[in-house]
C-alpha cells in the first residue's frame, strides 16, 4: 500500500462515522466532488481549500504534515452549501501538509499542500505564469501537462480561463483540465474580460476565485504575500481614475513600501498597459497613470495577458510579460513597438525562479522548446538584451493598433466586453468569418 493510501486510511478513521447529515430510510447516493479540491489563496502560516459538491451539503476536511507523527487536525464546514472555502490557519511556513475530504464516510478526494516561505527567510520562490487558457482544450491540455513537469510551487495565471464566465460547462471543463496541477499547486489569478461578461460571471468568478475582504466577501482583487515577494492582482476593467480598487491599490501598495522583509513586488493585470498584439496596451490604465503609480511603488514586473502572445518588454520605468498562451486561438503581432524586446505568437507557459536578488525566467512553448531565456537583477535592466546597458526613456502605452482591412484578423472574440452587464461583443466578426467561409465552400465546388 503506497503512503498516500495509508494518509487516507489514517484520515477517514479519524472523520468516519461522523454524522454530518441526518440519515434517510430511503438510499441516497453519496455526494461527489465535482470541482477541485483546489488551493486559492494560501501564506505562510495558512491555505484556503475549496471545492464543489454536486448537491449542498456539510464537508470536513483532515490536514496533516507530511511524514510527522503529529496529531491530524479536522476542519469542519457545516455550510450546507455546494461550494465550499475551507481556511487553514496555523501552519507552519514552508511545509507541506496533505488533506483529505470527507462528508460523514469514506475519504472522497485528497491532495496537498506546501505553505509559503516564511516572510523575510529570503528563501527562493518557484512559480509558473499563464493565460488565456479558454477555448481550446487540447492546447490548453498541453500547456498543463508541461508545467506538471517543472519543479514550481504554485501557479499564477493573468486572466481569461473559460470562454464564458456564465457557463456551468466552461467552468467544469476548465476544472477537468487543470485537476492534476490544482490539487497541488495553488493558483493565484487576475481576473479576465471572460470572466466579467454580465453579473453571473463575475458571481462566478467570486465563488472560485475570489480574494476575500476584511468580512470575508470575495472581491475580484487582491493581494498576496509570498516569501519575500508580494503580488497584486489587479482587474484591468475597473474604471481606473477614482473608485474603490482605486483606492485600495494605493493604500495597499503605500504599505508595501515599508513592509519589513519585503524584496519583490509583481502587479497581475489581465490587459496590460503594453502590448505589440492586437489588442494593444490598455488605455483605460495609462489615461488613469497606473503605470505611472506602480513605477513610484518599485513595482519590480507587471504579468498581463489579454493578447494571445509572449512578449517580454520595458517600458523605461518597469519590465512586462505579455503571457496570453494558455490555449486561446493565437493573435499575430499587431507591429513592432519600442517598449518590446522580444515576442512571438505561441501557446506556451513561463517558469519564474526568484532569489532575493534576482528573477530568472525561461518561457517556453507546449511542445517543450525554449521561446526565450532571460533574467534581470533587482533594479537592473533585462540581463539577455544586447543594448541592456541602459533602460529606454520612459514612456505611456501606444495605443491599440488599427488593423487595415486587408490585414489578417485574429481568430474572432468576444473580447471587447468591458465591465458587468456590458451587452456581448464580437457578432460582426462572426458573421464576416461566416460569410468568408461560405465564400471559399463556393469557390472550391466551382473549382
Amino acid at each position: 500500500m503506497t503512503r498516500a493510501a495509508r494518509f487516507c486510511l489514517a484520515l477517514a478513521s479519524v472523520v468516519g462515522g461522523m454524522a454530518l447529515a441526518a440519515p434517510s430510510a430511503l438510499a441516497v447516493p453519496p455526494s461527489r466532488i465535482v470541482k477541485g479540491p483546489y488551493v486559492s489563496t494560501f501564506s505562510d502560516t495558512s491555505a484556503d481549500i475549496r471545492f464543489e459538491l454536486d448537491a449542498p451539503g456539510p464537508a470536513t476536511l483532515a490536514l496533516g504534515r507530511v511524514r510527522s507523527n503529529t496529531a491530524v487536525r479536522k476542519i469542519t464546514d457545516a455550510t450546507a452549501a455546494a461550494t465550499h472555502v475551507v481556511h487553514a490557519a496555523g501552519l507552519e511556513p514552508a511545509t507541506t501538509y496533505e488533506y483529505a475530504i470527507s462528508l460523514g464516510g469514506p475519504v472522497i478526494a485528497s491532495g496537498r499542500v506546501t505553505t509559503a516561505p516564511a516572510s523575510g527567510s529570503h528563501a527562493s520562490l518557484h512559480f509558473a505564469v499563464y493565460g488565456d487558457d479558454r477555448s481550446d482544450p487540447v492546447a490548453h491540455s498541453m500547456i498543463v501537462r508541461a508545467i506538471g513537469q517543472t519543479r514550481a510551487d504554485f501557479l499564477l495565471n493573468t486572466g481569461d480561463i473559460v470562454e464564458d464566465g456564465a457557463s456551468a460547462a466552461d467552468w467544469q471543463s476548465f476544472f477537468q483540465i487543470e485537476a492534476p496541477l490544482l490539487r497541488e499547486r495553488p493558483l493565484l489569478l487576475s481576473i479576465g474580460n471572460h470572466e466579467l461578461y454580465d453579473d453571473e460571471s463575475g458571481s462566478n468568478f467570486a465563488r472560485y476565485f475570489g480574494y476575500p475582504d476584511a468580512t470575508g466577501a470575495p472581491r475580484p482583487y487582491g493581494t498576496v504575500r509570498i516569501g519575500d515577494a508580494r503580488f497584486f492582482f489587479l482587474n484591468a476593467m475597473h474604471d481606473w481614475s477614482a473608485g474603490e480598487e482605486r483606492d485600495w491599490l494605493e493604500r495597499e501598495l503605500a504599505h508595501a513600501d515599508d513592509e519589513a522583509g519585503l524584496v519583490w513586488r509583481i502587479a497581475v493585470v489581465h490587459h496590460g498597459p503594453w502590448s505589440s498584439g492586437p489588442h494593444g496596451g490598455s488605455q483605460r490604465l495609462v489615461s488613469a497613470h497606473v503605470p505611472d503609480l506602480l513605477a513610484r511603488h518599485k513595482v519590480d514586473l507587471l504579468l498581463s495577458g489579454h493578447d494571445h502572445i509572449y512578449e517580454r518588454g520595458d517600458s523605461g520605468t518597469m519590465k512586462y510579460i505579455v503571457s496570453g498562451g494558455g490555449g486561446a486561438p493565437l493573435y499575430r503581432i499587431a507591429g513592432a513597438i519600442s517598449t518590446t524586446r522580444k515576442a512571438e505568437p505561441a501557446y506556451h507557459f513561463i517558469d519564474v525562479t526568484l532569489t532575493p536578488g534576482q528573477l530568472q525566467l525561461v518561457a517556453q512553448r507546449a511542445d517543450g522548446s525554449l521561446l526565450d531565456k532571460c533574467s534581470f537583477d533587482k533594479g537592473q535592466p533585462w540581463a539577455c538584451d544586447p543594448a541592456a546597458v541602459a533602460p529606454p526613456a520612459p514612456q505611456a502605452a501606444p495605443a491599440p493598433a488599427v488593423t487595415p482591412p486587408s490585414s489578417p484578423q485574429p481568430a474572432p472574440s468576444r473580447c471587447n466586453v468591458a465591465v458587468p452587464g456590458a451587452p456581448v461583443g464580437g457578432m460582426p466578426a462572426l458573421a464576416a468569418a461566416f460569410v468568408l467561409s461560405l465564400a471559399r465552400l463556393v469557390r472550391r465546388r466551382r473549382g
